[in-house]
């Protein structure tokens, strides 16, 4: 998740020239790639057929039978990768945050906090549009998979305390434990809003959502204003 670039001091360079994120494509590449043994490009093409099926059908997972099919495979060479279809999705979500990850475009330059939130959303609600499928599997696993709802958990935690340690930085003055749980409370309650925004505009297609904001970077336009108005009050010291 992007937001978490928001808000550090230096933040992602962006430019509408920059490609979206299609995470099937990037492992059909690495499929391809003679460099890499021929058990993980077999592996690397399973998960981009496993990939691309989630683009038209988000968050619910293909068969065996199915990924099989499509990939001209043996029942076996999928049972030596994946114990089941579970696993073979949390391998696939695991992989795509990783890469997201690594993908961080290089910082530049100070921005005013609002700039900073509107750029880190825009690339964030890119994303999610792109590869909407694998987000949703991301949060229909964390149900009933107690790994990935762990890790869920600690990269929400982990957004929040990147943000609440830049703003520290920007008022000049920590936050005492009051303030501090409060605004974690606020900010835990923003990206809820902001998941399942994204959810209900590019995964199950709200009728309303889809006319008010037709394009992804007009509904981060529309959450960077709600995050900006509820993060004011903290980016001033000893606010109550």
């Amino acid at each position: 998740m992007r937001h978490d670039q928001e808000i550090q001091g230096g933040e992602p360079e962006w430019s509408e020239s920059v490609p979206p994120l299609f995470f099937e494509e990037v492992l059909a590449l690495w499929s391809r790639e003679r460099t890499r043994p021929k058990r993980e490009r077999t592996r690397y093409m399973l998960l981009s057929i496993v990939a691309r099926h989630l683009r038209t059908a988000p968050g619910k997972l293909m068969t065996v039978e199915a990924l099989l099919d499509e990939a001209g495979l043996s029942r076996g060479t999928f049972y030596n990768h994946f114990k089941d279809m579970d696993e073979c999705a949390a391998v696939l979500v695991n992989l795509f945050f990783e890469h997201v990850t690594l993908r961080r475009t290089v910082t530049k330059g100070p921005r005013s906090s609002y700039e900073a939130i509107l750029i880190a959303n825009i690339d964030y609600c890119r994303a999610y549009e792109a590869n909407a499928g694998v987000y949703s599997l991301f949060s229909e696993l964390a149900t009933r998979n107690p790994e990935v709802l762990r890790m869920r958990e600690r990269m929400n935690s982990e957004w929040v305390d990147r943000i609440i340690a830049v703003v520290a930085r920007r008022r000049g003055q920590s936050f005492d434990e009051e303030e501090r749980g409060r605004f974690e409370g606020v900010l835990r309650l923003l990206i809820a809003m902001t998941i399942e925004s994204l959810r209900e505009r590019f995964v199950h297609g709200d009728a309303l959502l889809c006319r008010s904001f037709p394009t992804a970077d007009s509904l981060a336009k529309a959450l960077s204003d709600q995050w900006h108005y509820a993060m004011a009050e903290f980016e001033r010291p000893g606010t109550r």
